[in-house]
């Protein structure tokens, strides 16, 4: 403390110093980057928001808080993309908002919607169902029409769709 009154700064200023200085090395940015990635997220810059929580993360990989917010981050900024024909970007935003929080539908019902529009039929059908499932609702629509469209593409075209290992109607003669 002689150096405090050394340098004119006081007792108190320099416990306060000391303090921060000991909370920053022991984890206490993640709050900070927490904050501001709230702060950024409501007010929808969602790479300021990105780059926050992933500070935090760096500070606290374990925090459950933190993963959920990232999550939302995550879904947010792939909702944006995905409404700007980014879709690329979005899905790997999907992904990432699943690989933080693994218990959101929303990115599940847009990655399923990404498959649809790629005719990725399965895939559509999966995250689609999962997402529906999660949310306690029905299936969506594109589900219904990806499932159609597989059971077309499994049978090779013929109407009615028919399931794998059927075989299709006869044609009909003539009725006189």
């Amino acid at each position: 403390m002689g150096v405090a009154f050394n340098l004119g700064i006081s007792a108190e200023t320099a416990l306060a110093a000391t303090l921060l200085v000991s909370l920053l090395a022991a984890g206490g940015c993640a709050p900070m980057h927490q904050d501001a990635a709230q702060r950024a997220l409501a007010a929808g810059r969602y790479d300021d928001a990105a780059n926050e929580i992933e500070a935090a993360l760096a500070h606290d990989p374990d925090s459950l808080q933190l993963k959920k917010l990232a999550g939302q981050i995550y879904t947010q900024r792939g909702v944006a993309e995905y409404n700007d024909q980014q879709m690329l970007a979005a899905g790997d935003d999907f992904h990432r908002a699943i690989n933080y929080d693994p218990f959101n539908s929303r990115p599940y019902d847009y990655l399923g919607m990404l498959a649809f529009q790629r005719h990725a039929w399965a895939d559509a059908i999966q995250y689609g169902n999962k997402a529906a499932s999660m949310a306690g609702k029905p299936d969506p629509d594109y589900v219904k029409s990806a499932r159609r469209e597989l059971l077309k593409q499994q049978s090779g075209g013929f109407e009615p769709y028919l399931r794998p290992g059927q075989r299709p109607p006869l044609p009909q003669g003539p009725s006189f």
